[in-house]
């Protein structure tokens, strides 16, 4: 296995460069209404993101080790989860918006 050549902030670069309809951090951002986190114990992070339309995803985090919780490594991470589940979404609604065109 390996990874690919570019590196993300060179992947990053070159979409930015892209002028076409896509789907961009900022433009999933501005839909986002509300982010909630939920902690349970120091096993598991989950953060809800509650879009602008009332539809919501989910994110969670957890260490191996009870040991390395940190409440706020937790939460970036379970937002990290949850956003990633809204780029597809999104795209799907581009590509969606874009066949009718």
């Amino acid at each position: 296995m390996s990874e690919p050549a570019l590196t993300l902030d060179e992947a990053k670069a070159v979409v930015a460069t892209k002028t076409a309809p896509r789907v961009t951090e900022q433009s999933i951002k501005d839909k986002i209404a509300d982010v909630e986190y939920i902690i349970s114990g120091k096993l598991l992070t989950i953060a809800i993101i509650t879009m602008k339309n009332g539809f919501m995803v989910n994110g969670v985090s957890a260490p191996a080790s009870p040991t390395n919780f940190d409440a706020e490594v937790g939460k970036r991470y379970a937002y990290d989860n949850a956003f990633k589940q809204l780029w597809q979404l999104e795209g799907y609604l581009l590509r969606e918006q874009l066949s009718k065109q």
